[in-house]
């Protein structure tokens, strides 16, 4: 069985399996995934990706390993290097040696399908920069970093990047988001971009909503960060 995690996903585990610190804490986590960006992004964040993170782990048995440390952070149970099936996560004995943690790190990549080499750091830098939107979830990402947004900030992202590039009115703009003969002023909408704007900001996406004066507003994607809905 193999399992598929994103790059952003890559990079929280190896974060978590890496490093003297058997229990890695939020701040470090927060700063190791999403770097400069760290101080804008929501804890939230961080909890929603290590629930995907043991959701794509799941299917190799390893989403019990990664260990919620209640007010400090997380661990990751180490595997030991074995052809076997390992036992369960409470069974496992602590690692120490340094040689070992890098086998068990080996096996994981291993497990995941990945190259088995504990020097390739490349296999967790490859962050995809796409944005990607999630109508389910009402969460998106780019650049490795993800944003949960609210039922109308989320339509109204959707409506202006279905758009094109092409400038949408006000009244275009209220009536796909909020439906046709909708009783909504234009300060409902105003309001509303600037909230869209600011949850765009950690992903340094927010200027590409932009407006156009006594007309509307326009979606321009990041030059390379092609959309697409999950």
């Amino acid at each position: 069985m193999v399992a598929k995690i994103t790059g952003q996903q890559k990079k929280l585990l190896r974060l978590l399996v890496e490093g003297k610190a058997a229990v890695k804490s939020r701040d470090s986590l927060l700063k190791g995934v999403w770097g400069k960006r760290a101080a804008l992004v929501d804890e939230l964040y961080l909890v929603q990706l290590v629930y995907r993170l043991r959701k794509a782990l799941s299917p190799v048995s390893l989403d019990a390993h990664i260990v919620t440390v209640p007010r400090q952070g997380y661990r990751f149970i180490p595997v030991p290097y074995t052809t076997t099936v390992p036992p369960a996560p409470e069974a496992v004995p602590q690692v120490d040696s340094a040689l070992e943690q890098a086998r068990g790190l080996a096996h994981v990549l291993a497990r995941l399908g990945m190259p088995i080499s504990t020097s390739s750091i490349s296999a967790f830098s490859d962050i995809d920069d796409a944005l990607h939107i999630d109508e389910s979830q009402g969460i998106i990402s780019c650049n490795g970093v993800i944003a949960k947004l609210t039922r109308f900030e989320l339509r109204l992202l959707i409506v202006l990047r279905d758009h094109g590039e092409k400038v949408m009115s006000r009244q275009q703009i209220i009536a796909a988001v909020w439906g046709p003969g909708a009783m909504v002023d234009e300060n409902c909408l105003t309001q509303l971009v600037s909230r869209l704007r600011r949850a765009l900001h950690p992903l340094g996406l927010d200027s590409c909503v932009s407006a156009v004066p006594k007309v509307g507003y326009r979606f321009r994607p990041q030059t390379g960060a092609a959309a697409r809905v999950l």
